[in-house]
Parts: C-alpha cells; structure tokens; sequence
C-alpha cells in the first residue's frame, strides 16, 4: 500500500515551489483515509509511511476524528477544531463586539457582513473569531500543510448545525501565495476588492518562551525551516492598503514596531497584542 502510494505521490512536483519530503511526512489511521492522504501526498511530493516508520522531523497525520501536525521531536501536536476545544469556548466568551480585534476592524462602525480577507490565515484562529462577529472571511494560507489542517476541519465542521450560520454568510480557505492573489486582484473591479484585509505576520521566534503556546511554537519551528520560504511583508502590506475598500489590520506583538514606516491612523491594544490599524475609508 505504502510503496503504491508512494510511487503516485512522486508523479508531480509540489505545488509549494520548494522540496518538503524531508521535513513532513503523511500517515493515516485507517484505510478510509488512504485516499485523501495519498492526493494531498501526490498534490505536494510528499512520502506516506506508517507512523513507526516515518523519520521526518514533523508527521501530517489523517485521523477520523481530526488531522493533526505532530512535531517528533517535541513529542506534541496540533490540530484545528471549529466546533469544539479551545475555538468554540472563544466564541461562546470571547467578549463580542468588545474584543480588540472588533474594534480594529470596525466592527460597530460598519455595515455587516464586512467581507474580510486574512492573508496570513495559518490556524484561523483570527480568521474564526471575526466569522463569530458576523464578517463573511476568506483566508488564505501558503504553507500547505497548515492550509490542510484548517481545511479538513473546515470539512469536519461544515455538517455540524452549530456551524451553520459562519458557513452560510461565508468562510473558506484558499491555499495560495497572498501576494499573488492580491496581484490578480488588479485585474478586477474593485467591486470585487474585501472590505478588510487583515495580516498576522509570523512574530520573530523567541526561545522556550513560556508566553509562546503550543501551537505557535510548532508553526514558528514548521515555517522557520530551511526548506520554506516567507513572502515579503513589505510587499503584502502595500498591496493590501491598496486593495482593501475600508481599511487594514496587523496584528504585532504589543511592544513591536509597526511593520513598516508608514503611521497608523490608529493602534488598538489587548494585554498582549496590539493591533494596528490604517483606515482608508
């Protein structure tokens, strides 16, 4: 099975322009599954093994319940869950209208739906909690790997009736370069521009920092690799005040610089956040 699949998954290059076969393995738990882990294989030259197998430093593992990211040499994992865990409890006592990133994307000064569009998605957590406030959110992710674990929980979650309404007034993923889409943006009206574009660009990596969580740690160790490359957050910062309609939100550590030179028209603090925020409309 293992050797079949292997040899499909080699057929095409990655669609991620940089080799990852090293540093991430695919396995499964059941059979069931063996299909969807050999296409996400084959999509991105990646290597199945069984998990005693496997000797990459990180494991994309399929499971019925939920896909996880296991980190090997951390001995830990993470996953996205948009009905239960840790996402479901923001949206139940997140605060509303009230919270930080609310009122940096003008939650109460405009007309919902905003049409919001995060262009560093990674877990979605952000992305999540503006869908709770009502914003209809696309996001888009590079890194194929994290792209799939958001996108297979959005498919665990999308026949859940607690999901329902996020679904309906939209939430999708699209695994892409964010400075590319914004590019293609240039070829449409601007009626097709979102209302808010919203960047969390990865914070620098700190060592053993008890305030870094889990899941930060093993993105920050994931994406800091050698075989991946960041996109310019100059570049997408700039095409962002350029094509969203009202106005643009990063996220910096509180105590950070703003990302670039340019003064924001506004920064909105949480106890360890800080959101700046350029109004445009």
């Amino acid at each position: 099975m293992f050797k079949s699949v292997n040899s499909l998954a080699h057929n095409k290059r990655s669609v991620y322009n940089f080799p990852m076969k090293d540093l991430v393995s695919i396995c499964f738990e059941s059979e069931f599954l063996a299909l969807v882990a050999a296409k996400f294989a084959q999509k991105n030259a990646l290597n199945i093994s069984t998990l005693d197998e496997a000797s990459s430093d990180f494991i994309l593992y399929y499971k019925e319940d939920i896909t996880e990211l296991i980190d090997r040499q951390a001995n830990t994992a993470i996953h996205v869950d948009f009905i239960s865990g840790s996402l479901a409890h923001r949206r139940k006592y997140g605060g509303g209208q009230g919270q930080a990133i609310a009122k940096a994307i003008g939650i109460k000064k405009y007309r919902l739906p905003l049409s919001v569009l995060d262009v560093t998605a990674g877990l979605a957590k952000d992305a999540f909690v503006l869908a709770c406030l009502g914003c209809s959110v696309k996001m888009i992710e590079r890194n194929p790997i994290v792209a799939e674990l958001v996108n297979t929980a959005l498919k665990l979650a999308e026949n859940n009736d607690n999901f329902e309404d996020i679904k309906q007034q939209g939430f999708s993923l699209l695994q892409t370069d964010a400075v590319d889409y914004l590019k293609k943006l240039d070829t449409k009206s601007n009626s097709h521009y979102p209302d808010i574009i919203y960047l969390d660009p990865m914070y620098p990596q700190r060592k053993k920092s008890a305030s870094v969580r889990k899941n930060m740690q093993i993105l920050q160790k994931l994406l800091s690799h050698k075989e991946n490359t960041q996109p310019d957050e100059t570049e997408l910062f700039n095409l962002a005040l350029k094509f969203a309609r009202k106005r643009v939100v990063v996220k910096r550590p509180k105590t950070a610089p703003t990302l670039t030179d340019k003064i924001p028209s506004m920064s909105i603090q949480s106890k360890i956040t800080r959101y700046d925020v350029y109004v445009l409309t």
